[in-house]
């Protein structure tokens, strides 16, 4: 009987490491899902520091949604001029920002900070917001019109997925036996251990950095006649490591987080659970 649900605990962490790969790409209707990257400003509110009413700030979005365009009138030295926006992913995948681009032609009259939106990720459907101040210089002119452009540029944000434990595998085979170009440094790698370490009761990791990849390397390295715990203790660990690097959101099999099949596997493997497992 415990070989018999060791074996099942296997196949369902197995699952989740690798039909992951299928799932991330595919859509309810099981169609190739092509993520279109599609950003849009969806609001601008202008404010500013006058209690006269001489100048003025306007703020307009393009007809494409994707730039803003301000217009001061009236400016005299010390005018400070306010922006608020909210941009939205109306795509249907992540996206990250890459960029905030400032197009300013009098940067002699005009200081202008903004929101740096730089690595902010937008999952479909989210929005964020962000502010502008500009500030008339004290040399500019009076009375002088001025404009300038916001622009936000971005990305597809390239999905995570979780690994297979060939896959971590071979991360610590690079660093002992230099052969090979590991996606992830060393550095990270001892402390997705370290962590596991702290928060296993069946993984213990000791020593130096090349004693501790060795050890995970001997509980990956399954070989193919293994028996049913070796086995789930290599899918285990995979499944730790895909955790610690953060890429087992949202992925579920049999309606079971991955947290959870970490949670059952453990109870399975300490408390020599054989006929009665609960998630």
């Amino acid at each position: 009987m415990k070989t018999r649900l060791l074996a099942i605990l296997t196949v369902t962490v197995i699952s989740l490491l690798t039909t992951s790969y299928s799932y991330a790409s595919l859509n309810l209707n099981n169609q190739p899902l092509c993520p279109t990257l599609n950003i849009q400003f969806t609001s601008a509110t202008t404010s500013d520091n006058e209690a006269q009413n001489i100048a003025n700030i306007q703020a307009h979005i393009s007809y494409d949604r994707n730039t803003i365009n301000v217009q001061v009138t009236d400016a005299y030295p010390n005018y400070e001029g306010y922006l608020t926006y909210t941009i939205k992913n109306v795509g249907n995948g992540p996206i990250q920002f890459t960029a905030v681009t400032v197009t300013n032609p009098n940067p002699e009259a005009l200081q202008i900070t903004t929101t740096n939106h730089a690595g902010t990720t937008l999952q479909p459907c989210q929005n964020t917001q962000g502010t502008t101040t500009m500030h008339v210089q004290p040399t500019a002119q009076q009375g002088r019109q001025y404009n300038f452009q916001i622009r936000i540029t971005a990305q597809p944000k390239e999905p995570t997925h979780p690994r297979t434990a060939t896959w971590w595998q071979n991360q610590f085979q690079a660093y002992l036996n230099r052969n090979g170009q590991p996606n992830i440094d060393a550095a990270t790698l001892e402390q997705y251990l370290d962590q596991i370490d702290s928060q296993s009761p069946t993984f213990r990791f000791t020593g130096a950095r090349n004693q501790k990849f060795q050890q995970a390397i001997n509980i990956l390295n399954s070989p193919t006649k293994a028996n049913s715990e070796t086995k789930l203790k290599a899918q285990l660990l995979a499944l730790w490591l895909n955790q610690a690097a953060e890429w087992t959101t949202g992925y579920q099999v049999d309606g079971k987080t991955a947290q959870q099949i970490i949670q059952g596997s453990e109870n399975a493997l300490t408390n020599h659970q054989t006929s009665r497992y609960d998630y």
